[in-house]
Parts: structure tokens; C-alpha cells; sequence
């Protein structure tokens, strides 16, 4: 398949994508420049539902690879911009900026931009994604993030669209890439109604009311905003704003250039914090984005600075985009677009072998790898030494031998510019019950063991859970003759926290697990896990439950789960009434949303099962009253987690057997 790359209208180069049989691509070549195409949606392209946002109908996708871009195009009947890679979408981003500035462009109609970000395992794609989105937000040009949610598994390198067109179907992406746009849509709006708050903060002219300020509006901040506080010349402005960001797990909206004038700050309290908040940020790839000084002035927030150029996009020179700003959210749903952002986004672990090697240099030296579809090994080699500013990652494939004697071994080359390769040995150990793992350098044409401690390969937790299941761990046990499932357990015991736990056991045989626990701010929150071995199904989700008041059933907390592609998922928690002599006892119950019924008495489904009953788990009894969780369940629910324990305990003992 060949594809056409253009810059100003002209194919300046072409992409050779080398497809076979079965629809899989095997290598891809690209030959002239680079540059970038625009597709139209087919068609029978079917247009996503009406958003809470009139913007959403003149939305424009940017994307790096083709496939990605055309899937979304045709689920969501957009137009879109390819750009084939990460540093194309900052610099065309980067384009309409400059583009938008200049006065014969005011005025002219453009779309929001809607950039299909890749959810890499390397935060490569993520973080081109946030500085293309900060280029055009400085330039009043409104840009949405759109990243796959974490459901999509993907492969080893990590997920995009096409792999949610893959795993959900045509009607599941549409309903995801829908889903996507109308939360950023909606954060878009929340922040556009706090904005002023951010920009009255920011001109306060007193250094030390500004910098104390700042903390209270940062989780209204776009982009602009964030970039202006941290150009702000009062340095605890800077601070403030990087540990709130820090603190609310959003350090990666901050561009490349204002991320590397942080870590550059010759205030220690800022150079130590960026360090850490960044120091995974600058390998491998540079950034397309210009590096702006500590001293430029301020980004203009003329709104006659926010129009782009109709003729670079593409579109009709009448194109109308005299759009109202979408209406006020209401309380409920502002308090939800606070909520999301500040939450980190969590990320998914994917069945690995590891092991790692500490050279007696301090060095350290990190081995990990799986088996692909089609049962191929392959991995990463990390060298890292923090006192030496070494960071080095390196993707290798292995390959099975076998050595003088018969036995069997994994090799993998690491190749390193300016020093000695880096060869990695994976060899059965004593007993065959686990694999060692040694590192080599070619050094005169002779292999040189690198020494220190560790080497051992082990599964980590995601192998471990899916167990005979894994196509790492079987592989391993053909390959090397060592089976896992046999072998010694995991000598790393998992962290407990404290919590209130259930389980519920519904009568199509889901289990509905639950952790629930109060924050130190006293907010009730829970993971919830919804799995059932033998169709697959296996979600988590994080919630925070709101206080209600029911008629009879006297106070109760309760929360929505959002599902992709299922019906939405209610989660109650309360304290029903006991019996005399009993201890008061909090469970959890669970209840489908079918708001498709017209029926308003069948929109409400009761998931019917056994089990529920909340119980604390060894580190909450352990912790005792100084818990957060022991406190709300004695205060807010009337209910003593330790007194349940102890009734527990009586009644057992008193059981004939």
C-alpha cells in the first residue's frame, strides 16, 4: 500500500506499507520528506452521536500513523490530518500556531483540533500529543487530547485507535471515540467557565498573594495558563504551580521546552522537584517544539489571536465557526471534571519476564521480555546509573540455541553507538525451576560477564495472574524446559492497604469485588474489579461515592460506574438493619442502568447474587482507630469494623462440627 505525504499541496514523498495475506503489516519504508495527508470520511462513514458540545460537529482528528487516523475517520465521519509520526503532529500543530499569528489570519474560521494520541508504553505519544495541544492552545487554537482508554490492552509497545477498532468492533470504537470526545469536551468547558479565576490569579501584582493564589486555580488551567505561570519571573509562582501539578498527577501537561527551563532552574526547590517529575522526559526522541526562554513575555490572550488559517486545514473559505461557548456544567458536573483532573491516569501492566543485574559500579542492568502473537520473545535491555547520568533503553528480539553440551539458551544483541554491545543470556537454573539471566559485553571479540548481583528472571504480577494462560511463561517452559507454575513462590509479598472489602457472587457467575476506604479528606472511594473467568470479562474501575438519604433505608453512599461498551453500574453502600443482638454490619450492592427503558420501574436492574457484606481486612484492624476507613464506618455509618470481627469470631466458635 503506498500513501501520498504532502506539504503545501505538492506530494513531497510517499509511505510503503508491505502488507501480507492475512492483512498484517510486515515492514513499512518511507522515501522523499515528510509531510503530511488529509482524508475525508467515506461515504457510508456513520457520524458520531450529538455531543454535549456544538463544537464536536467541526472537529478536526490529527493522528501519526495512517491506519489509526483513517479507523477514527471512519468511525466518527471527521475529516483528519495524518501526520505518520509524533514529531509530524507537533510540527504541523506547531504550523498552525505560527500560522495564526500573523494578522492576514484573524478571523478566519477553523475547527477544534481533535489529536488521536497513542497510548505508548515509552509515554512518547502521550507527551508529542500534550506538546502539539500546548501549541495550539498558546496560538487560542482549541485543541481536545484524545487517548484509547486503559481497556484497550494493545501489544507490547502499546495501544491506539486501530487497536480499539480491533478489540471493540465498529460500533464499540464509535461509542469509545464518542464517549472520548465528550469528556474533553466537557473539561474544555469547565475550565473556559473558571478561566477567568486563572487569569485574575495571574495578574495579581503582588508577588506573594500570585504565588499563594496560584495552587487554588491550577485545576482550571489549560495549557496557556499552566505555560504562563511557570514563565512567571516570582519563583515560588513556578514552585507552586509544578508541586500542585506534581500532586495532581499532571506534570505531563506540561510541553517539553517549559519541562526543560524547570529542570534548568537555578531556584534548588524547583531544579529538585522538576528533576524528579521529569527525569524519564528527554530520551530517546527531541522535541519538535521551540525552546522558550524563562525570560519571554507572556503569551498574548488577545481573543483576536485565535483563528487559524481555513486554506492550511483544508476547509471552504466560508466555513462558519461562530460556535456559543458550550453552556455551564452543572454542580454535580463540575465537581466530576475537578475529580478527573486531578486523578492520574493509571497504566496497564502487560505480562512481562524481568530481572535485573547491580554491577558493583552501581550500575544497573535490566532484562525483560515476552512472547508476541505468533510466539516470537522479545524485550527491552535497560542500563541506568543515576550517578553517571546513564539511562539507555534498548529493544531486542532473543533467539533460541543451544550451547556445546546439548543445553538449551536465549540470546538477545543490544547494539549501543560508541561502546561495546551489550549481549543478554537466558539460561535455565539449578533444578530447572527458574531461569538465570547474565549480561555479557563484546569486548575484543571476547564475551566479558559483567558481575553483581540478581540475574534471577521472574514473572512479574500481570504473568503471574493470567499464569498457565501466558504466552511468555508457556514459551519459557518450551524453550528453556522451565515451568513457572511449579516453581518457587514470589518472594516479594504485595502491600496491603487498609480497607473494607467485599465480594459478590451474581447468579451468572460474575463476581463484583470491591475495596472500599475514606481518603484523608474523608471521601469515601473503592476499586472495583468485575470479572468472569470463562467469558474474559475482567474490568477495574476507581469511583468516589456522594452521601444520599434514602426514604427508608436512612443514609447511604452511593456511585456510578461508566462502562465502555455495557450498561452503567450503580454501587451502593450502606448499613441495612440487624437483628437484635447483632452488630450493625455495611455491605455493598450493585444495580445495572438501562436508561433506553421506558419503563422508568425497569431502567434500575438489582444485580442479584450472593455475598456483599463488607468486611476489614488485617490492615485496617491492624491500624485500628487512627484509620481513616474505621473512622467513617464508626461516624457515618454507625458500623464498628472491630466489633464485626469479634461477633464473627464468637459465632464460630460456637458451631458444632
Amino acid at each position: 500500500m503506498i500513501t501520498p505525504m504532502r506539504r503545501d499541496g505538492n506530494i513531497c514523498g510517499i509511505q510503503q506499507a508491505f502488507i501480507n495475506d492475512e492483512g498484517h503489516k510486515l515492514d513499512r519504508k518511507m522515501l522523499g520528506r515528510k509531510g503530511v495527508i488529509r482524508l475525508s470520511p467515506p461515504p457510508e462513514a456513520s457520524s458520531l452521536p450529538i455531543m454535549s458540545s456544538a463544537q464536536e460537529k467541526d472537529m478536526l482528528l490529527l493522528g501519526e500513523g495512517f491506519e489509526t487516523t483513517a479507523i477514527a475517520i471512519q468511525a466518527s465521519s471527521l475529516p483528519g490530518i495524518v501526520a505518520y509520526d509524533v514529531g509530524a503532529v507537533q510540527k504541523w500543530a506547531m504550523e498552525q500556531a505560527e500560522a495564526a499569528h500573523k494578522p492576514a489570519n484573524r478571523g478566519t474560521a477553523v475547527p477544534v483540533i481533535g489529536v488521536l494520541v497513542d497510548r505508548d508504553i515509552s509515554r512518547n505519544g502521550q507527551r508529542g500529543a500534550r506538546d502539539a495541544i500546548s501549541s495550539l492552545d498558546e496560538a487560542g487554537l482549541a485543541a481536545r487530547y484524545l487517548e484509547p482508554s486503559i481497556q484497550i490492552i494493545g501489544g507490547p509497545k502499546g495501544a491506539d485507535w486501530a487497536d480499539a477498532r480491533q478489540e471493540l468492533g465498529p460500533d464499540g470504537i464509535r461509542a469509545a471515540l464518542a464517549q472520548c470526545i465528550d469528556q474533553q469536551n466537557n473539561l474544555a468547558a469547565y475550565r473556559e467557565t473558571h478561566s477567568h479565576e486563572v487569569d485574575a490569579a495571574l495578574a495579581i501584582q503582588d508577588d506573594h498573594k500570585r504565588a499563594s493564589g496560584i495552587a487554588a486555580v491550577v485545576p482550571y488551567m489549560s495549557p496557556r495558563q499552566i505555560n504562563r505561570a511557570l514563565e512567571d519571573p516570582y519563583w515560588v509562582v513556578r514552585l507552586n504551580t509544578l508541586y500542585t501539578l506534581h500532586m495532581a498527577g499532571r506534570t505531563e501537561e506540561i510541553d517539553r521546552a517549559h519541562a526543560k527551563n524547570l529542570v534548568e532552574d537555578k531556584i534548588p526547590a524547583i531544579n529538585k522537584r522538576a528533576v524528579a517529575a521529569f527525569q524519564d522526559r528527554f530520551a530517546p526522541y527531541p522535541s519538535k517544539k521551540k525552546e522558550v526562554s524563562m525570560q519571554q513575555p507572556s503569551i498574548s490572550t488577545d481573543p483576536n489571536d485565535s483563528r487559524d488559517v481555513a486554506a492550511i486545514l483544508g476547509l471552504p473559505d466560508n466555513t462558519n465557526f461562530d460556535n456559543p461557548i458550550p453552556p455551564q456544567t452543572p454542580q454535580e458536573r463540575s465537581h466530576n471534571m475537578e475529580q478527573q483532573a486531578n486523578t492520574p491516569q493509571a497504566t496497564r501492566q502487560y505480562p512481562r519476564m524481568e530481572a535485573s543485574l547491580k554491577a558493583p559500579d552501581e550500575t544497573w542492568y535490566q532484562a525483560s521480555l515476552y512472547a508476541d502473537k505468533e510466539g516470537q520473545l522479545k524485550g527491552t535491555v535497560s542500563i541506568t546509573n543515576k550517578g553517571q547520568s546513564l539511562d539507555e533503553r534498548h529493544k531486542v528480539e532473543y533467539e533460541a540455541k543451544n550451547d556445546k553440551k546439548g543445553r538449551p539458551f536465549l540470546h538477545a544483541k543490544a547494539q549501543i553507538p560508541d561502546r561495546p554491545d551489550v549481549h543478554v543470556f537466558v539460561r535455565p537454573g539449578a533444578e530447572s525451576k527458574v531461569a538465570m539471566v547474565s549480561f555479557t559485553e563484546l569486548k575484543n571479540r571476547k564475551h566479558q560477564q559483567i558481575e553483581g548481583q540478581g540475574g534471577t528472571l521472574k514473572p512479574n504480577e500481570a504473568a503471574r495472574t493470567a499464569g498457565a494462560k501466558d504466552k511468555t511463561i508457556q514459551a519459557i517452559g518450551e524453550k528453556l524446559g522451565v515451568n513457572y507454575l511449579e516453581g518457587p513462590p514470589h518472594d516479594k509479598e504485595k502491600r496491603q492497604y487498609p480497607r473494607m472489602e467485599s465480594a459478590l457472587k451474581a447468579q451468572d457467575g460474575t463476581w463484583y469485588t470491591a475495596g472500599v476506604y475514606a481518603d484523608k479528606d474523608g471521601q469515601l472511594k473503592a476499586t472495583v474489579r468485575i470479572n468472569h473467568q470463562e467469558t474474559g470479562l475482567d474490568e477495574h474501575h476507581k469511583v468516589s461515592f456522594e452521601e444520599r438519604e434514602g426514604s427508608s433505608s436512612g443514609r447511604y453512599y452511593s456511585a456510578k460506574i461508566e462502562r465502555e461498551d455495557k450498561p452503567s453500574v450503580f454501587m451502593n453502600v450502606q448499613a441495612p438493619t440487624m437483628k437484635d443482638g447483632d452488630i450493625r454490619i455495611a455491605r455493598t450492592d450493585f444495580t445495572e442502568f438501562h436508561p433506553e427503558e421506558e419503563d422508568k420501574n425497569k431502567r434500575f436492574d438489582r444485580i442479584q447474587g450472593q455475598g456483599g457484606w463488607l468486611k476489614p481486612n488485617d490492615a485496617m484492624l491492624a491500624k485500628g482507630d487512627k484509620d481513616h476507613t474505621m473512622q467513617f464506618m464508626r461516624e457515618k455509618l454507625n458500623v464498628d469494623p472491630v466489633k464485626q470481627v469479634e461477633q464473627a469470631k464468637t459465632k464460630a466458635k460456637g458451631v458444632e462440627r
